[in-house]
């Protein structure tokens, strides 16, 4: 019985280690949009800057670079609110797989227990058959 629990544990804590590197993965690639897009502000900033500016050799108009910082804005808001949610997840993956460790420990440490109980058992029986011969 005991075996069978730690190889469904083992088998849990390896699904678990597969779904937090899958959060976490998920995690760095919200990280990278939400950085390139702050790249992408401060190249739209600059540009702005420049349209502004007396010697501008800057060509793009000014409602575009505008717009695009709105929407830069508004999808930056998104990837917040999802960055909060992937780390919210990979959280409960690592507490999770926290919990399933300490499950399989308490399950190997039982069956250690039981081994050393047969052991003693066995051991009593020796001496009693010793001493009834």
């Amino acid at each position: 019985m005991a075996s069978s629990s730690r190889a469904s544990s083992l088998t849990l804590i390896r699904l678990q280690k597969l779904t937090k590197a899958r959060c976490e993965l998920h995690l760095s690639r919200l990280n990278e949009q939400y950085l390139a897009r702050e790249d992408e502000n401060d190249g739209l900033v600059k540009l702005q800057d420049d349209l502004f500016s007396a010697s501008s050799k800057v060509a793009a108009p000014a409602q575009i670079i505008t717009k695009r910082l709105e929407t830069n804005k508004a999808l930056q808001t998104r990837l917040g609110d999802e960055i909060v949610e992937a780390k919210h997840d990979l959280l409960k993956a690592a507490r999770t797989l926290d919990a399933l460790g300490a499950r399989l420990r308490a399950i190997e440490k039982e069956m250690a227990r039981a081994e050393l109980m047969y052991q003693m058992e066995e051991y009593q029986g020796f001496l009693l058959a010793k001493s009834a011969i």
